[in-house]
């Protein structure tokens, strides 16, 4: 191993502290130690960029680093953590940028180390091709989650206590319109339509005081609700009442098709059945010029360079 003489510690935080403990024997640790590189990072330093080459993995020794995908943050990686093991992956590539969040330290396994590996000890080498494997599409497969996109676009079907009842005798004499869309309700709802009407939803979310008004919200913003209809008790208060005025105004600036009465509901399923399930152009001049607001002030907080 590239010795330094502040990192004698490597072999012990790979034995105490890295994923390699309870899986190699502290001699295969050491033999995987004694073929590694050393490496300081100043802080803010990128150890590794997104769409570089995959030919190596790293392990912590000191410091702290981030991991930024698609401009979120991953995950935070402490000492004896361990990342790039894309290197045993068919990708190729980093997918990944890891950044330095202080002065950090790492040790190195490339592929050159790795054949050195195969040659010294098939067998270890062999032993850590697989755990290396297994970890890349462990860590895939919860990065594919992280970032999954619904892309569906749902009907949302939402009443007051008061109201469930006409909800659901609006849903059945319209149950084939209604069922021809993937739906979303709220609480409660979605079992007594199930119950009265037969209809099965697509999605649900809990209950408007729960929440559940502001879950549709999301799902507006999202672009993945095409019409609401929201069968509201206007003569009754309610302690979500800010949810529900924030639903409307949501549906206001995207421009959401919003029914709060049988009437209203009759003309936005038709409406709805009437046009083509691609996006339709529905600018709203309001949210472009905010938009544009924003990227302005974004812009200006860029420092120079």
């Amino acid at each position: 191993m590239n010795t330094n003489p502040t990192n004698n510690n490597v072999v012990d935080i790979l034995k105490t502290e890295s994923a390699l403990k309870g899986v190699f024997s502290a001699a295969e640790i050491e033999l995987l130690a004694d073929m590694m590189g050393f490496q300081r990072h100043k802080q803010n330093d990128k150890i590794v960029s997104d769409g570089e080459p995959a030919i190596s993995l790293m392990f912590i020794i000191s410091g702290e680093a981030r991991v930024l995908s698609n401009d979120y943050q991953r995950a935070i990686l402490g000492v004896g953590e361990m990342f790039g093991e894309g290197m045993f992956s068919e990708e190729g590539i980093r997918v990944a940028d890891v950044i330095a969040s202080k002065d950090t330290s790492v040790v190195t396994f490339t592929i050159e180390h790795y054949e050195r590996l195969v040659k010294k000890s098939p067998s270890i080498a062999l032993k850590a091709k697989n755990f290396f494997e297994s970890t890349y599409h462990h860590n895939k497969r919860k990065n594919d989650d992280f970032f999954h996109t619904d892309s569906t676009k749902y009907l949302a079907l939402i009443a007051h206590n008061e109201m469930k009842s006409s909800l659901a005798e609006f849903v059945k004499k319209h149950i084939l319109s209604i069922t021809k869309f993937p739906l979303v309700a709220t609480g409660t709802t979605g079992l007594l339509l199930y119950k009265e009407t037969g209809v099965v939803l697509s999605r649900k979310v809990k209950s408007g005081p729960l929440g559940g008004d502001q879950a549709i919200g999301s799902m507006i913003s999202t672009n993945n609700i095409s019409g609401i209809v929201f069968f509201r008790d206007p003569l009754s208060a309610h302690p979500h009442h800010a949810d529900i005025e924030a639903l409307g105004r949501l549906c206001d600036v995207y421009q959401i098709p919003f029914a709060t009465n049988p009437a209203t509901a009759e003309a936005v399923l038709s409406h709805l059945n009437n046009e083509p399930t691609e996006d339709k152009d529905a600018s709203n001049p309001a949210l472009e010029r905010y938009q544009k607001q924003q990227s302005r002030v974004v812009k200006q907080d860029q420092p120079n360079g």
